[in-house]
């Protein structure tokens, strides 16, 4: 069950074989989170990794009280890694990005804000009005693609579903997680989807995003859409 809140904010940073940037990762994160709270933790929520990112964070994690290492010996999957950080988690707003930083930490505050402002769920979105990214065609392609796909399907209404930055109150957290199935790649569109199926405001903040590991992306825009659509298909059959 999740933890009763002792902090004011939670960021949740799910990484898998990222041993070449979690080290920055986790100072760039933590220089702009400190700006914005006293009161927070950065949960490191490991997910079965081969290389050495569990060792760099364990040994960061010793002169670091603000920072916790989550290990799973094996391989969950995106949203099993980030459920299991919510449910360890202490803050009262619970922010989750990707450990590449792909979106500006500039956008952190907007986000915060808004939910501090309106409740519910902040998502970074790259396809709204006051976005800048710098992104491969092809991929910008096929996530507008995806996103038009999904409105029609879910009629959410919201543009861009995975987007790895998002905030959100704690009872908004816990409420999706306790009714969401999905562990793989199709869990961020899943969370935006029953979160406002659930009432909860879901408002979009445009964001600056620069696509970073160019070539070595963990997402195959043509294996794992193949996942992403068999996911997205079950999920509307057992709404």
């Amino acid at each position: 069950m999740p933890k009763t809140p002792q902090k004011e904010l939670s960021i949740l940073l799910p990484a898998y074989n990222e041993a070449s940037q979690i080290e920055r990762c986790i100072i760039e994160v933590e220089a702009a989170v400190v700006v914005q709270s006293k009161s927070y933790e950065i949960i490191v929520s490991e997910d079965g990794s081969t290389d050495d990112t569990a060792e760099i964070v364990s040994k960061m994690a010793k002169v670091n009280p603000n920072l916790i290492l989550l290990h799973s010996p094996n391989r969950l999957g995106k949203g099993k890694a980030i459920k299991n950080a919510v449910y360890s988690s202490r803050g009262k707003i619970i922010t989750f990005m990707d450990v590449d930083l792909a979106t500006d930490l500039t956008c952190l505050p907007k986000l915060l804000d808004t939910v501090r402002q309106k409740g519910g769920m902040a998502i970074g979105s790259r396809h709204v009005g006051g976005a800048n990214v710098q992104r491969h065609p092809k991929r910008t392609l096929f996530s507008l693609t995806y996103n038009v796909f999904v409105r029609l399907l879910f009629l959410d209404g919201v543009h861009d579903h995975q987007c790895g930055f998002k905030t959100m109150t704690r009872n908004v957290a816990t409420a999706v997680l306790n009714n969401s199935r999905c562990d793989g790649y199709f869990f961020d569109t899943e969370m935006i989807v029953r979160c406002k199926q659930l009432g909860f405001p879901v408002t979009e903040v445009p964001v600056i995003w620069t696509e970073k590991n160019k070539g070595g992306s963990k997402v195959n825009p043509v294996h794992d859409s193949k996942k992403i659509f068999k996911d997205m298909i079950t999920f509307k059959l057992n709404l």
